[in-house]
């Protein structure tokens, strides 16, 4: 993608549904850490039963820079479409984050998201050509499995071995060997490679979304930089990842393998689906 400058305003797109238990304290804890008047929060709610909605538009009040969208409920990956357009449609948002409601990612760790979508890339780590200006990246991801990067303990066995087999099975689907956390949904991303990767074309309804956006992105020359953290298991509320989000994960992956052709990814090295950059 073309060089880019530093994006101003920016928008936490965060999708819920029965999330009342945790929205007021994340609400609270993102709004301490990022006071400023140009960073906005928008809760995307599948008009949730537990009234989540209403304790948004209550917190609101208090916060003018906090908004809600409401809708059907459509699955997770409809709910951050949606969210991400209208963030960047309505809100003006140059830059997107997207992370859970249930604290499963550090509201903390999203300062380090956004200074890695700011960071200079360093000197003589990829070849340029003459006169080719130093770039930032278009997309970066928290990542669990790079150096650095974890997950909460109390994960069995089973859970943490369908994470690592969906993300080789994700890897292989979209040819990519560079990224290791393919289903990360804690990622910071320029609105101008949304915009490209068309985000409100996307179709998928579970936990697919966050694979077939990478696809999407890393198809249309974005710049993919992986950021370590830790990933906490929820404290409050249920897990909305059940046997149909399973099902549609390996059936859109397959889909998507067999339209991919030959073309590959390599870590480091720019093609037509973007480039990697460790």
């Amino acid at each position: 993608m073309k060089e880019k400058t530093a994006p101003t305003n920016v928008c936490f797109v965060i999708p819920t549904y029965n999330e009342a238990a945790n929205i007021v304290p994340l609400l609270k804890r993102l709004t301490e850490l990022h006071p400023d008047e140009q960073t906005r929060f928008l809760i995307v709610d599948d008009k949730s039963p537990d009234k989540t909605g209403e304790r948004v538009r209550e917190f609101a009040r208090t916060d003018n820079r906090v908004s809600l969208l409401e809708g059907p409920r459509r699955g997770l990956g409809q709910a951050y479409a949606r969210g991400m357009v209208h963030a960047m449609e309505r809100l003006d948002a140059a830059m997107v984050i997207q992370m859970d409601a249930d604290f499963s990612h550090d509201p903390a760790d999203a300062g380090r998201l956004l200074a890695k979508l700011t960071e200079e890339e360093p000197e003589g780590e990829t070849e340029r050509k003459e006169g080719q200006g130093r770039e930032t990246a278009d997309v970066v991801i928290g990542s669990r499995y790079v150096v650095g990067g974890s997950l909460d303990p109390s994960w069995g066995v089973g859970r943490r071995m369908l994470s690592r087999w969906g993300n080789r099975f994700a890897r292989w689907a979209i040819r990519t060997e560079a990224v290791r956390d393919c289903t990360a949904g804690f990622k910071a991303i320029r609105a101008e490679a949304l915009r490209a990767a068309k985000v409100g074309e996307i179709k998928t309804r579970g936990h697919t979304f966050q694979v077939v956006l990478l696809h999407r992105l890393m198809k249309a020359g974005a710049e993919v930089v992986e950021e370590p953290i830790h990933f906490q298991d929820r404290k409050q509320g249920k897990t909305k990842l059940d046997g149909r989000s399973i099902v549609e994960f390996w059936w859109s992956l397959m889909r998507i393998r067999c339209k991919r052709g030959k073309k590959r990814t390599m870590g480091g090295v720019r093609k037509a689906q973007g480039r990697v950059r460790g």
